[in-house]
């Protein structure tokens, strides 16, 4: 049934089709044969408009002939310019119904040339006006002469005219056979196409069927396949979602490790620091207790400027303590890394503090060299310090033993980075360790200084701020670490090359 129905539509399509082509192809012959007549009614105006030229440029003729042979030369003069006058009014009405510029162009032409012959007549009768009718015949063999030509010329444009007036006639013919075949031809076509096209359709129909059902069952089994995947996936999800739990978990703890072991890092710096942070904090204790003590005695003996004198050394000595007890609890403090603004110059004077007991210990020196010191970089204020702290240890450490007890802090600007190098006088880290140098537990000291955490937990917190901390025995003897760090330009992280 639905069959039918289909086949009944594509039939009532291509009945309409058809028809649609022949009304459509009926107009346009109707059209074509209006704007025919058209043309064969402008031929036709032309010829006569044509004919009707022609025939006063003959009474032109008659006129001036008879004045010469002695009729009444006011009368015929008078017609013979009102015959001109019609000439010329014919010419416009020829020229306001040419069809293009050529039609225009011949028109013209003719005008030229009955112009010049009629112009030629008028001229010749007037100066003949005052000679007696009885000798104008004398004047006729050279009007003749000269006039002839003129004529003949004139004759010859309005031949041209009614030629060119045929020729588009048969042009247009020709165009009109041509279309009206053209016209049968193109609905013969479109009826075989159609007929294929109906063919074709009902053809594709059937096939349509047949894929529609084909179509049904793919698409069943690709349910049935969905169906089972679907499972698959959500069990996959399930395991994944288990999976990212575990790992969160883990990164859990492997924060809470990394944190803890940079707190153990801190912790055991102090602790080997503490000896000689008891001594720089018991000899400004010892000095308050003496200056106390005298300015007690002061006081008795109302002695008041040497008194406020030791009060004010007393004071002092406070602020020594007050500052190193600072430092080791900034320093000591556990907390996660924040990146933020730092300055260079502070992180580097507040490092050199805290090294200072040991720094005093050997005697050695730590320079640090003069270096621009509103540099910023984009840090954590107490991780960085950590590792200044034990790169400056590690290098007090390795001059303990020469001669020269020389620790170098250099700072330099370089494109966006800053670049802290720290140097030592020492002997220089073997060729052998260098690679693994970075590894836990890897250690150039003596068995019982070092468990080799310091230098892998700094290049941890480093990497964790963004930046890089690299190793070399430099050619001028030692060894030289250097901490690259993003610079921080006008409050803002400059990007650092790749």
């Amino acid at each position: 049934m639905g069959m039918n129905r289909n086949l009944a539509f594509f039939s009532g399509v291509t009945v309409a089709f058809v028809a649609l082509a022949a009304v459509v192809a009926g107009w346009g012959i109707y059209s074509l044969n209006n704007a025919f007549e058209s043309l064969h009614r402008h031929e036709i105006s032309t010829k006569l408009q044509t004919i009707n030229i022609a025939r006063d440029v003959n009474y032109v003729s008659r006129l001036t002939r008879d004045i010469m042979l002695g009729a009444d030369y006011e009368e015929d003069m008078e017609e013979l310019e009102e015959t001109a006058a019609d000439i010329d009014n014919s010419f416009e009405a020829l020229n306001r119904a040419a069809h293009d510029a050529g039609d225009r162009k011949l028109v013209e032409q003719a005008r030229r040339d009955t112009m010049a012959f009629v112009d030629n007549c008028i001229q010749r009768m007037e100066r003949i006006s005052a000679t007696p009718p009885s000798q104008r015949n004398r004047a006729f063999a050279a009007y003749k002469k000269e006039a002839t030509p003129l004529a003949m010329k004139s004759r010859a444009s309005f031949r041209a005219i009614i030629q060119n007036a045929d020729l588009r006639f048969e042009l247009a013919n020709q165009q009109f056979s041509k279309t009206i075949q053209r016209t049968f031809t193109i609905i013969a076509l479109a009826g075989a196409l159609l007929t294929v096209f109906f063919q074709l359709s009902t053809r594709r129909y059937k096939e349509r069927r047949m894929a529609e059902a084909a179509l049904r069952k793919a698409h069943q089994e690709l349910e049935e396949k969905i169906t089972e995947r679907t499972a698959e996936l959500t069990a996959t999800n399930s395991s994944l979602l288990e999976k990212i739990e575990e790992l969160k978990t883990t990164e859990k703890i492997l924060r809470e490790s990394r944190d803890n072991a940079v707190q153990a890092g801190k912790l055991a710096v102090l602790g080997q620091m503490s000896a000689g942070i008891s001594h720089e904090i018991s000899q400004p204790l010892t000095a308050i207790h003496t200056f106390t003590d005298n300015a007690v005695s002061f006081l008795e003996k109302g002695r008041l400027p040497e008194a406020l004198e030791n009060l004010g050394v007393i004071s002092r000595m406070t602020d020594r303590i007050a500052a190193i007890v600072s430092e080791i609890k900034s320093f000591s403090r556990k907390s996660p890394a924040e990146r933020q603004r730092v300055s260079i110059v502070t992180a580097v004077n507040h490092a050199v503090m805290l090294v200072e007991p040991q720094r005093r210990q050997l005697n050695a020196v730590v320079a640090v060299q003069p270096f621009q010191e509103t540099l910023q970089v984009w840090a954590d204020v107490v991780r960085l310090e950590q590792v200044l702290v034990n790169l400056l240890r590690n290098g007090l450490d390795a001059v303990s033993d020469q001669p020269d007890k020389r620790v170098t802090v250099t700072v330099l600007q370089q494109q966006a980075e800053v670049l802290i190098m720290i140097q030592d006088s020492g002997p220089g880290i073997a060729e052998e360790v260098l690679p693994q140098l970075f590894e836990s537990f890897v250690t150039t000291k003596p068995v019982g200084q070092g468990v080799g955490l310091g230098l892998a937990i700094s290049q941890m917190i480093i990497t964790e701020l963004g930046g890089r901390l690299t190793a070399r025995n430099p050619a001028t003897g030692g060894a030289e670490f250097t901490i690259a760090l993003e610079e921080v330009v006008d409050g803002q992280p400059q990007q650092p090359p790749e």
